[in-house]
């Protein structure tokens, strides 16, 4: 496949670049950036349409739709089952030219999937009334819950499930193009127009219900050209072994990203919900970019590991993504913190101040872990889901521990606190366990010096904020952050000619502009050698 990112050779005959990154670093890179490129374009098609949403329902109905993306999230994690485990043995197949066992992992997780869903979508839809009453307090949202029974399917289900597959295909393009159309484009733009046809949230889950199965269409129609006829050869209990242990894992990691929601939801009114939703859903902008280069590491760490010397190679990619990820990452989780505020009162109303700090908060924790980003899906690709499976459990366990004071004296800005705990601990508690494993050393220099350049960069925001503050400013407070973090990266000399280099082979040519502003701002002169800057003048 012209997608994998390595031939069936050894991995040591692999080509590398003039500075000595590989040929699968290179392609990790531009795999991440299709996934991360369509993250970036459908987060900021959700943002303008949160804004909307914000300004066309009340604070009350943002609780409502907190409720139904719980129980959205409910279904992916307890009813979805073998998602990860299809990526990886998709990929592993793939890369040893058995197309046929590939197609039968997919077909296998299928045929499992639609019978463990079944129960789901009856229950719901007969149960509507008694969810509406007991979640809602309200009968008169039964038929939200009915529309919502047959999307979960599509959504939490067969999405997931075809978005994992092309994943292990290294569909990355693929899965970029129809993320950003579909699940960006026409997903929001369904929301809103129905929305405001039917004057309440029918309109909205009509909305997903619409695109999902338009999304379920695609997916499986190119899933179905590469694999071909159903086949159920792979052994099920395989892709069981390999996932009952990242199953439990994924309960703990639905606790650890909703147990603050659910806790509030019988404490404060929906509008209080609805407040800290805001803020939840700004946060979920940032970590969608990380999770959409996990998602990317987590394939092809799959495929490095089968192959020769597959254990070095593993190590060298970490590397390189931890670096990059630090780099890319550290500039937006310190620019929310700094413009928090702002950016909540500007884009979704005054109505959600109240949910700035929660905000701030949880970018603080997610600030201070970016360097985990490639640590998880390497520990997966490793098939190491007990011990990934009980860092979350201990994480999440500290975090109700923490969140059981916190809650009752201060409300959402507790919540998020306890929320922050996790994610801290989830994130370092990886180091130990990969070092144990394959020999993993974080760069710990890397790490404190891009965290340093992030937190002078939020400082200086702040500190702007301080003399002349306005929502409307946002956009100069963000200007001005870039600014200080690229010269703080240049200061501290933490970017070099073959990180331009790989820039360069991602964007081509034609944006050969883009790298020499970069190298005259981030490179000294005196180092700025090689074939980088001379062929941006090309």
């Amino acid at each position: 496949m012209e997608t994998d990112f390595l031939s069936d050779s050894d991995s040591e005959t692999q080509g590398t670049t003039r500075d000595g990154l590989s040929d699968q670093h290179v392609q990790l890179s531009r795999g991440a950036s299709y996934l991360v490129l369509q993250t970036l374009g459908t987060n900021a098609i959700t943002i303008v349409t949160f804004v909307i949403l914000a300004r066309l329902i009340s604070t009350k109905e943002m609780g409502i739709w907190a409720v139904l993306q719980l129980i959205v999230s409910a279904c992916l994690t307890f009813a979805t089952w073998f998602p990860s485990a299809v990526t990886k043995y998709v990929a592993e197949n793939i890369a040893n030219g058995s197309k046929g066992k590939a197609a039968a992992v997919f077909y296998q997780a299928l045929r499992a999937n639609c019978l463990l869903y079944a129960p789901v979508i009856v229950g719901m839809y007969f149960g509507a009334t008694f969810l509406a009453v007991h979640l809602l307090r309200d009968a008169s949202y039964t038929s939200l819950f009915q529309w919502l029974a047959p999307d979960v399917f599509l959504d939490s289900g067969l999405v997931a499930l075809g978005t994992y597959t092309l994943l292990g295909l290294r569909k990355f393009r693929e899965i970029a193009v129809v993320g950003l159309a579909v699940g960006g484009a026409l997903r929001q733009f369904l929301i809103i127009l129905l929305v405001i046809v039917t004057q309440n949230l029918v309109g909205l889950v009509i909305g997903w219900l619409i695109s999902d199965a338009v999304w379920v269409g695609l997916y499986f129609a190119m899933i179905v050209k590469v694999l071909g006829r159903p086949t159920f050869d792979f052994p099920l209990a395989k892709l069981f072994h390999f996932y009952w242990p990242l199953e439990l894992a994924q309960i703990v990691g639905f606790a650890q990203t909703w147990f603050d929601r659910i806790l509030l939801v019988p404490f404060v009114p929906l509008a209080t919900l609805g407040v800290y939703t805001a803020a939840v859903t700004a946060f979920a902008v940032l970590k969608g970019v990380s999770a959409a280069v996990g998602n990317m590491m987590f394939p092809a760490f799959s495929s490095i590991q089968n192959k020769a010397a597959g254990s070095r190679n593993l190590l060298d990619s970490i590397a390189v993504a931890t670096r990059y990820s630090n780099l890319i990452l550290t500039p937006l989780a310190f620019g929310l913190i700094a413009t928090a505020k702002p950016s909540l009162t500007l884009f979704v109303g005054q109505s959600y101040v109240g949910g700035y700090i929660p905000l701030a908060i949880l970018s603080v924790a997610f600030a201070v872990t970016i360097f985990t980003t490639a640590l998880s899906p390497a520990l997966l690709a490793l098939g190491e889901t007990k011990p990934a499976g009980a860092i979350n459990a201990l994480s999440v366990v500290i975090g109700l521990i923490a969140a059981y004071p916190l809650l009752p004296l201060l409300g959402t800005v507790g919540a998020s606190v306890a929320r922050a705990i996790t994610i801290i601990l989830g994130g370092v508690l990886l180091v130990p366990v990969l070092s144990r494993k394959i020999g993993f050393h974080l760069d710990f220099v890397l790490t404190a010096k891009t965290l340093f350049a992030g937190c002078v960069m939020a400082g200086v925001v702040i500190a702007i904020q301080f003399v002349s503050y306005s929502k409307f400013l946002l956009p100069l407070y963000l200007l001005v952050g870039v600014l200080v973090y690229l010269v703080m990266l240049r200061i501290q000399k933490l970017v070099n000619v073959a990180d331009l280099d790989l820039i360069q082979g991602l964007l081509g040519g034609r944006l050969s502009i883009v790298i020499k502003i970069l190298g005259w701002i981030l490179i000294p002169s005196n180092v700025k050698t090689g074939n980088t800057l001379a062929s941006s003048g090309q």
